[in-house]
């Protein structure tokens, strides 16, 4: 199968579907990550947080943690991602040559800008393709006033462990919010674990899903 993984920034992909990508690498399935900016930014006060070598130094060695080495980076804005004819047409083109099987991207509700407009964007340009699938936020993710519903779930009991290796290949983030974003992202996936009878699992929401008997 041909899995296709589209986040706003370098780690948004690592924080909501890295262990369900890291399982299908194991399994033989090829894995494709496309990130829609280089991820550096600044303050309102123009501090800079994530100069464009960390982003990307940090998102490169993450992906291989996860085992995938096909990672695309592409040139929107961050911050200011759009949702427009640019960026449909962009993941319009991606998934025309790598054909997916099955598509993760950000929550529809999401209050942070870019992971909204990426997800428009996503389900715009996948509109004639199934087995479509919205990350489960989790801070600093935008906390909505509409609640997340999780409605599928893949057991990742077994790739926790590159999950979280892969996060802390994040250096600068990780210096950020502290090993407590780790740890809170172990803990939600063993929420997710015991709901769904397993030790850790992953949680989306469901845009469109194709079944066959």
């Amino acid at each position: 199968m041909n899995i296709l993984a589209i986040g706003a920034h370098l780690d948004d992909i690592e924080l909501a579907c890295g262990g369900i990508l890291a399982k299908a690498v194991k399994e033989g399935h090829k894995v494709k990550m496309v990130v829609m900016t280089d991820s550096s930014y600044q303050n309102f006060d123009g501090t800079v947080l994530r100069t464009v070598d960390e982003a990307m130094t940090e998102g490169r060695a993450a992906a291989k943690k996860l085992g995938v080495e096909d990672l695309v980076v592409l040139n929107f804005p961050n911050k200011n991602v759009p949702y427009n004819g640019s960026t449909v047409e962009s993941l319009d083109a991606i998934m025309s040559e790598f054909k997916p099987d099955y598509i993760f991207t950000h929550w529809i509700f999401d209050t942070h800008q870019d992971h909204k407009n990426t997800a428009q964007s996503t389900i715009s340009a996948a509109r004639y393709m199934y087995n479509i699938f919205m990350y489960e936020p989790i801070p600093p993710s935008g906390r909505s006033y509409h609640p997340f519903r999780a409605q599928v779930y893949f057991d990742i009991s077994d790739t926790i462990d590159q999950k979280l290796e892969s996060l802390k290949e994040h250096r600068s983030q990780h210096a950020k919010y502290g090993e407590q974003w780790i740890e809170a992202v172990e803990g939600r996936a063993k929420i997710r674990g015991f709901e769904n009878g397993c030790k850790y699992a992953e949680a989306f929401e469901a845009v469109r899903v194709s079944l066959k008997i």
